[in-house]
């Protein structure tokens, strides 16, 4: 028979209760540390620059919560897809998404501000644009129940095609072309293109199969999705910006803590100002490989340029004409942007 002490017994009840604090205490953290972290819809494959500037994102709500807040981003569409992503947010399925401007248009028609042609032929013009009327997008997106967190510069984006080079407005005639928005349609429809809507993921593959003839698109995703593999000809024209920005689910933020929001804040500023600085070498990057994949690549002449200009006015008094009250406010400031 074991005997044990008295005193032995109560220094093992006393192991007992601090192991047993201990592993509650494990557990509180495992439980805090699962509730602090968050979803990030990400519609981009993993090596796309935007990719890269959501792990920064991501990278520094770490840093800046101490550890608090997590981020986990969902490449590739892989949590939802573009055309998904608004209705995702709106309904708190997802905390945080990187969405395409212009598929809020449906419900704001005045962010087809992005889609008109030629309205921001330099980078530093779309920046001074965003920066005086992000106030005005802010309030338009709050009453859908979303919070802007912070701009995501894109780039430019070109028209790619399999057919011929697309100098004059009359090269567009009889061809089907890839849209990604209803704004972009109206571009090419006023160049004499039959545009179809269709979503970034699906790109490819219509191509592949010569359902449409060509696409727009930027050069860094031309190359991510491929599209340089069944394309023959792009035209370098600046033509239109497809922004980018990262919203939150507006109940779920308004549910943080303000140390919370301060760190999340501050991880949007350094992700935004990242990815600002990394377009432009993306860029040259993207057309430096499109032209070594054996795409021709045509860089339209002043006039040629003008001629694209004037064919495409129309789509300036149509966004006019559909974007209310909002959109009269935003195209002053887009014009005031580019004198």
């Amino acid at each position: 028979m074991i005997s044990v002490s008295c005193s032995m017994c109560a220094r093992m009840g006393k192991h007992l209760a601090a192991a047993a604090l201990a592993g509650a205490v494990c557990l509180f953290a495992s439980s805090a540390w699962a509730a602090t972290e968050f979803k990030l819809s990400n519609q981009f494959p993993p090596n796309h620059h935007l990719s890269a500037g959501m792990r920064v994102f991501a990278d520094k709500v770490a840093e800046y919560s101490r550890g608090e807040l997590a981020v986990k981003i969902y490449d590739s569409g892989s949590l939802y897809r573009d055309a998904e992503i608004v209705k995702a947010i709106r309904s708190g399925s997802t905390e945080m998404g990187l969405v395409p401007v212009n598929k809020w248009s449906g419900m704001i028609p005045a962010v087809d501000v992005f889609d008109l042609p030629f309205a921001f032929p330099r980078a530093s013009i779309l920046q001074g644009f965003v920066d005086e009327a992000g106030p005005l997008f802010d309030e338009a997106f709050a009453r859908y129940g979303a919070k802007v967190m912070f701009w995501v510069d894109y780039g430019y984006v070109q028209f790619f095609n399999s057919k011929r080079p697309l100098k004059t407005p009359e090269d567009f005639k009889g061809l089907t072309i890839r849209a990604y928005s209803a704004g972009d349609a109206e571009t090419l429809k006023a160049l004499g293109a039959a545009p179809t809507i269709i979503s970034s993921a699906e790109m490819y593959m219509a191509l592949q199969r010569g359902t449409i003839d060509g696409a727009d698109t930027g050069m860094p995703a031309a190359i991510s999705r491929k599209v340089v593999e069944v394309q023959k000809y792009m035209t370098l024209a600046n033509y239109a910006v497809a922004e980018f920005l990262v919203q939150a689910n507006l109940k779920w933020w308004n549910g943080l803590t303000p140390e919370q929001q301060n760190a999340i804040t501050k991880a949007a500023a350094d992700a935004e100002a990242y990815i600002r600085e990394k377009v432009a070498t993306a860029e040259a990057d993207a057309q430096a490989t499109i032209a070594k994949a054996g795409i021709a690549i045509h860089v339209p002449s002043e006039e040629e340029l003008a001629a694209f200009i004037q064919a495409t006015t129309p789509v300036r008094e149509t966004y006019l004409k559909n974007s209310g009250e909002l959109g009269a406010k935003l195209l002053p400031i887009a014009d005031k942007a580019r004198r």
